[in-house]
């Protein structure tokens, strides 16, 4: 067996060779961890494009069984019966969420659109506090309460005036002139409500017309003006103006938010209740990840209008689904008049407007 010579022995580390294999180590970590936190934003982002794409699906499929997109309602005078809900919910049977609308709705068919949907089973707050994976995208940092009923999924309600956008037009709030994809309302008076949506009254094409958009949930920072981020998380108070450009202008000068009584949050903390404040529709008022504000009229939030913008945290972008079942990833760039183009299905903008 060999044996190693008198008088030799190993040499060990130095000091400093010790330090620089520690830098090496370090720079290596350094330039990796980026990447990593890539790949992992570029998983989150596929799965919420993802999500997205099975609420589009779930959406056509409600249309071709019953002839209609999913009704949007604002404010319902009976909390227990179906005035008071979201779209969401009648997505359920479409979206491999049967067994939660089977509790809910006893699923009759058949007879009108709300046959047996007030009789007392809709009052099922177990049932309505159900996480459903599909309605919330991986990449939202925020959560409101114990977060079961939280979601990042809203409807399209339009933009705040017709087009042209950028001149005075009809007040689209609680008089069932919403230019979006949202059928919203209130159950009284009636006159307040949208009709009932389908491809037919989406003369702009399926493919230009926005559907459903993420958004972060709320979050309470106080109030403030000059961070970005923050701006997508929070709320501010009632925006004002003749035009949807007037109104966006409004909303980026306001510094005030708004508390939904006492500095609570609610936006995407219910995905089953069709109010406003909650984030069941958003607007295509403001630019992508720009401010959110309530609404733009004292009434607005009655019939679902409001001036919450689409939102994410996804590197200066939001996904939106489209009517047809597409996903695009939206620049925080993108033009004023081409978002806005997105946001109405009747705005009868030329094709270049919405490219």
């Amino acid at each position: 067996m060999p044996t190693q010579a008198f008088g030799s022995r190993r040499r060990a580390f130095t000091l400093v060779e010790l330090l620089v294999v520690i830098a090496i180590i370090g720079t290596l970590v350094g330039l990796l961890l980026p990447a990593v936190q890539a790949a992992r934003e570029a998983a989150r982002r596929s799965q919420c494009t993802n999500n997205l794409k099975q609420i589009l699906l779930g959406l056509q499929n409600h249309h071709d069984a019953k002839k209609q997109f999913p009704l949007t309602v604002g404010w319902g005078d009976n909390w227990n019966g179906p005035y008071y809900f979201s779209d969401k919910v009648y997505l359920l049977p479409y979206i491999e969420q049967a067994t939660t609308w089977n509790a809910l709705s006893g699923a009759k068919d058949g007879g009108s659109y709300y046959e047996g949907w007030s009789d007392g089973n809709w009052a099922n707050t177990r049932v309505l506090n159900t996480k459903i994976s599909v309605f919330n995208c991986p990449s939202n940092p925020n959560r409101i309460g114990n977060n079961n009923a939280n979601h990042t999924y809203s409807i399209n309600m339009g933009t705040a005036f017709d087009a042209p956008h950028a001149t005075t037009g009809a007040r689209q709030a609680n008089d069932g002139r919403h230019n979006g994809l949202m059928a919203g309302g209130h159950a009284s008076p009636q006159n307040w409500n949208d009709p009932p949506r389908t491809f037919a009254s989406i003369p702009d094409g399926s493919s230009k017309t926005a559907a459903y958009s993420e958004f972060v949930i709320e979050s309470w920072a106080g109030n403030i003006t000059n961070d970005p981020k923050l701006y997508r998380q929070q709320v501010y108070n009632w925006a004002n103006g003749n035009s949807t450009k007037e109104v966006r202008d409004s909303c980026l000068a306001l510094t005030s938010l708004n508390d939904a009584g006492g500095g609570r949050v609610m936006r995407g903390g219910s995905w089953s209740w069709g109010m406003a404040a909650v984030g069941a529709a958003y607007s295509h008022t403001m630019m992508p990840n720009e401010k959110s504000c309530h609404s733009w009229n004292d009434a607005g939030d009655w019939g679902g209008s409001n001036a919450l913008a689409a939102t994410s945290e996804h590197p200066g972008l939001v996904n939106v689904g489209m009517v047809d079942g597409s996903v695009r990833s939206v620049s925080n760039n993108v033009a004023n008049d081409v978002w806005w183009a997105m946001g109405t299905r009747a705005g009868r903008e030329t094709v270049a407007d919405s490219e």
